[in-house]
């Protein structure tokens, strides 16, 4: 399958020699050594570096979430997925080519990973988004959890402020997924670190 509810994909823009240059960065030592990690970090440095990007997407998430998902003991094919988990969303990637450069697991979990971005409405996207993502398994609602925790990390960095509804899905994510799979981790780091978080001004 590639990539769910996506439209045909616009024509790629050129970017500079200067630009793809100053993409490009040594591998984090937690990859250093690991064949399927560091096939998919260079794999996501060349997606990152390259055309067809959505605005404001870049390797820095990824590789926060790879690193949280590695942090607790996960084996290198999960590491792999959370270094891959955005780049159908993020670029013009399917799931298909994932799957088949790093194996069907991979290229599934991915799949599961990503949004339907058919649905239109906001919340409806993202309450079938998570429910999918807690049904596909320990992997995907672990690589789901360290999503939510890099970038709850990020924006309590950069001040707190959040979008109000993506305040909420966040929340809403938390207590789906302690109520259903308590057992998870980043469940207990999450908790205590939305609070940071509070509605930007003028939001709503």
């Amino acid at each position: 399958m590639n990539r769910i509810g996506q439209a045909q994909a616009e024509p790629a823009t050129e970017r500079s020699g200067l630009a793809i240059l100053g993409a490009v960065r040594a591998a984090p030592d937690f990859i250093a050594g690991r064949d399927q990690v560091g096939r998919a970090f260079e794999y996501a440095q060349g997606v990152y570096a390259g055309p067809g990007l959505e605005p404001g997407a870049d390797l820095e998430h990824p590789l926060a979430v790879a690193a949280i998902v590695d942090g607790a003991g996960f084996e290198d094919d999960a590491v792999a997925a959370a270094l891959l988990h955005d780049i159908v969303e993020d670029s013009t990637t399917t799931s298909d080519d994932v799957a088949a450069l790093f194996g069907p697991e991979i290229g599934g979990w991915v799949e599961v990973l990503t949004e339907d971005i058919s649905i239109a409405d906001y919340h409806a996207r993202k309450d079938e988004h998570r429910r999918r993502v807690l049904a596909g398994g320990s992997v995907t609602a672990s690589i789901y959890l360290a999503d939510k925790l890099a970038r709850t990390r990020a924006l309590a960095a950069q001040g707190g402020a959040i979008d109000p509804d993506r305040l909420e899905h966040y929340w809403d994510t938390l207590e789906l997924f302690a109520g259903r799979r308590p057992e998870l981790p980043f469940l207990s780091e999450l908790a205590a670190e939305l609070p940071e978080l509070s509605p930007a001004e003028g939001s709503g």
